[in-house]
């Protein structure tokens, strides 16, 4: 009785479909474009998408970590545009390691300020980053006076623009990041926590873990991640100005939620936004290359967003109904568990966080 659910190959094989899903639909989104234009495939085509996205990928990072605690952050893409600004502005007078130092502070400094708002004063994630978006936005055109900066020093663009072996530094950055934050979430003690205070934060604090710390961490970390995804953008474009943010918020926003991270906490992967971003990414230089109009790409993206959140429902309601139709069922008939069904009761989506 206790080896029968271990040996069901139809619902291993829905399991695997439902947790790795987005990774058939991203190899069968690159099949489908490059079949029908080719050069899609090409290494200089694939390099130029790891560098338009670096700042996507990089900032995505930091939005799953406030995600995975159940918290949102509006405030990136005003942040992010700041620090690029703030990058330019230094650059042209200082070395560039200097210029990107302050500029990924002023990130950290924005992270803080959010996550002081949302833990200490105890404001909704969604209306606090709101504010504090308008506000950030509103510092940047007061100290840019809506014009560019522009500077000229060339080493301030080798982050950018420079390559190792044909890969660009920005997308080896995105790589490093991406390995470090999965990893800190899947294998130490504090990324735990995180997935901990995103599935239930009132028993997270009753077990002994610090909620609020580590709910505010994750802010900081976010404003960090745009703080560095600024700096990349500066470099790459040698200026930055205040409109340089656009919709970039969505587009992080999108990555996040396409690649299963769930909203409202507790189940979700960094390897999930890199694949994210790996739709997002594929679709967006697809449809450029097949000439498709703006318009229609921005009506593809609202309705994978859709598709996503829907499908983020459906997850949270069997995740709900499953631990009930177990806990109902009767008890072995040793009167005892065995080993293989402990395990096997564990909730399966966890698995999915390594």
């Amino acid at each position: 009785m206790t080896t029968a659910r271990t040996h069901q190959p139809g619902r291993t094989l829905l399991q695997w479909g439902k947790n790795y899903g987005v990774v058939i639909a991203l190899v069968a989104l690159i099949a489908i474009i490059s079949l029908a234009q080719p050069s899609f495939l090409s290494f200089p085509n694939q390099m130029n998408i790891l560098s338009q996205w670096a700042p996507v990928a990089i900032m995505g990072i930091g939005m799953t970590y406030v995600v995975l605690t159940g918290g949102f952050d509006l405030s990136v893409g005003a942040t992010y545009a700041l620090s690029a600004v703030v990058a330019a502005a230094i650059g042209q007078t200082q070395a560039p390691v200097v210029a990107f130092s302050v500029a990924i502070l002023v990130g950290i400094a924005v992270g803080l300020l959010n996550g002081v708002v949302v833990t200490g004063l105890k404001v909704n994630p969604f209306i606090a980053t709101l504010g504090t978006s308008l506000i950030v936005a509103g510092v940047t055109l007061v100290i840019t006076n809506n014009r560019a900066f522009i500077v000229a020093f060339e080493p301030f663009a080798a982050l950018g623009r420079e390559r190792l072996l044909g890969v660009p530094y920005s997308g080896l950055l995105v790589i490093a990041l991406m390995v470090i934050a999965g990893l800190v979430l899947a294998y130490t003690s504090y990324g735990q926590q995180i997935y901990a205070v995103g599935g239930n934060e009132e028993a997270s604090r009753l077990s002994g873990i610090r909620t609020h710390s580590v709910v505010a961490s994750t802010y900081v970390i976010a404003g960090a991640t745009a703080g560095i995804a600024g700096v990349v953008s500066a470099s790459r474009l040698s200026s930055a100005q205040a409109s340089l943010a656009g919709n970039i918020v969505f587009d992080v926003l999108t990555v996040v939620i396409v690649g299963g991270t769930l909203l409202g906490g507790g189940t979700g992967a960094i390897w999930r936004t890199a694949v994210g971003v790996g739709i997002l990414a594929t679709l967006q230089n697809g449809f450029n290359l097949l000439d498709i109009d703006a318009f229609y790409q921005d009506i593809i993206k609202g309705l994978i967003i859709i598709a996503a959140l829907a499908t983020v429902d459906w997850r949270r309601l069997v995740a709900k109904v499953r631990p009930t139709s177990r806990t109902s069922s009767p008890p072995p008939m040793s009167g005892g568990t065995s080993p293989s069904e402990s395990a096997s009761s564990a909730p399966e989506e966890r698995k999915d966080n390594v």
